[in-house]
């Protein structure tokens, strides 16, 4: 089977940790026992003459929607369990993500056969290592990505997110009627959010790098917004990139769990291809 990338299922959850700051780590807990499902769907858009909120204000109906910053702020570590499926259906195979703060990542891909694959950003790179033990480091735009989207409580990118944020509109996105947001994150970075105006959660995110060779985009739609550790998380998530269109279904998550660094280290013999 071909490799695929997979880092990109966290972009939304990224979004979340806008305004985190330091505190008391939450207790975790089983999703089943505290899991409320949320339809982000909003038939009611705004109006064609109303008058646009303000970035600000829009950032601060999500930051309230998710949850709020002091619960958010609570988690430094994170597991999240799920199903991948690929645009044509043709199967299914399992996806385990382990987080950690400030920006480490681990993805593992199980397929029926029991081949995995395994994806992992350790802060600095950003590497693919297939079932066989071979390595692939990523490069470039692909790389920016993925280092960008490790981050998980980036306060100084949702600071940037405050001062650069404009909003630029409205848009339909499935059944929600959004606003778009465009944010400067980076310099070679164009970013535009849809935010159900409605619910005020997150449903599509675009994100545009910038490179000589060309513009590199990342697409991610999130819906079925659910209930875990007084936070809420999409429980499914829609990738696009080039090549590479997929969709996952969340089924559990986990915060702040223990998480050795090691999880984040390459194996015996993927290392031993450098």
């Amino acid at each position: 089977m071909q490799r695929k990338h997979w880092a990109w299922i966290v972009t939304s959850l990224a979004l979340f940790s806008l305004s985190a700051k330091p505190s008391a780590a939450q207790t975790a807990a089983e999703p089943n026992a505290t899991v409320a499902a949320v339809n982000a769907s909003s038939n009611a858009g705004p109006g064609a003459d109303a008058p646009l909120p303000t970035a600000t204000e829009i950032l601060q109906k999500f930051e309230s929607a998710i949850g709020g910053s002091e619960v958010w702020s609570g988690f430094s570590t994170r597991t999240m369990k799920g199903i991948y499926q690929p645009e044509d259906l043709s199967g299914f195979a399992a996806i385990e993500i382990v987080s950690k703060a400030p920006n480490k990542k681990y993805i593992k891909t199980t397929f029926p056969n029991g081949l995995a694959v395994r994806e992992i950003c350790d802060g600095k790179s950003a590497w693919i290592e297939d079932a066989r033990g071979g390595m692939h480091e990523f490069t470039g735009a692909a790389l920016e990505s993925r280092l960008r989207l490790a981050s998980f409580n980036n306060t100084s990118a949702g600071l940037l997110m405050k001062l650069t944020g404009r909003v630029v509109g409205t848009a339909q996105v499935g059944t929600h009627a959004t606003y778009v947001v465009e944010f400067g994150i980076a310099k070679n970075v164009q970013s535009k959010i849809y935010f159900d105006a409605q619910s005020g959660f997150a449903v599509r995110a675009d994100d545009t790098i910038h490179r000589e060779t060309g513009d590199y985009l990342v697409q991610t739609f999130t819906d079925d917004y659910r209930l875990v550790d007084g936070a809420y998380f999409p429980f499914r998530i829609r990738h696009v990139e080039p090549g590479n269109v997929f969709t996952v279904r969340i089924t559990q998550v986990k915060n702040n769990p223990p998480v050795d660094d090691s999880v984040f280290l390459k194996t015996d013999s993927a290392a031993g291809e450098q």
